[in-house]
């Protein structure tokens, strides 16, 4: 482990993959807002959540093997690693359906739930950060005293 890694810990490498994700999928529901009307646009939408679900070790053991000597350990890098390339490339297109002229169909009031609620997450996502970010200088301001 880096010396980085070492000062932050895994839980901010994991939280840095999900903001880079998350900024990802707003870039396509906005795409996809700002081209409602342009022929042959096909829709698209990142569903990293589904992916990245997939690629974490689940408590039966049968996906990722992970080393860890506690369940509420954060996942091992590597698999960190895997599941945010595994998500970055899953680009959905036609995400619902097309019409009888080949076009595809988009549904502004899901697109915009779905904008809103990938900002909710991004700034959630954000403030988990600082906090990891406050603990850090807590340690160094109050802890040498």
């Amino acid at each position: 482990m880096d010396v980085l890694g070492k000062l932050f810990g895994r839980s901010v490498d994991l939280i840095g993959k999900t903001l880079d994700l998350r900024l990802k999928k707003h870039s396509h529901i906005a795409s996809n807002l700002a081209n409602i009307d342009t022929p042959n646009y096909d829709v698209k939408d990142l569903q990293f959540q589904k992916i990245l679900q997939k690629s974490l070790p689940d408590p039966s053991g049968n996906q990722l093997r992970m080393v860890s000597t506690n369940v509420r350990h954060m996942p091992v890098k590597k698999d960190v690693e895997r599941a945010y390339q595994r998500a970055q490339k899953n680009v959905v297109y036609g995400v619902y359906g097309r019409d009888e002229t080949g076009r595809d169909i988009m549904d502004i009031d899901r697109e915009i739930t779905k904008l809103v609620k990938n900002h909710l997450l991004y700034n959630t996502t954000v403030q988990m950060l600082a906090k990891k970010f406050e603990v850090i200088k807590y340690a160094i301001t109050e802890g040498g005293r």
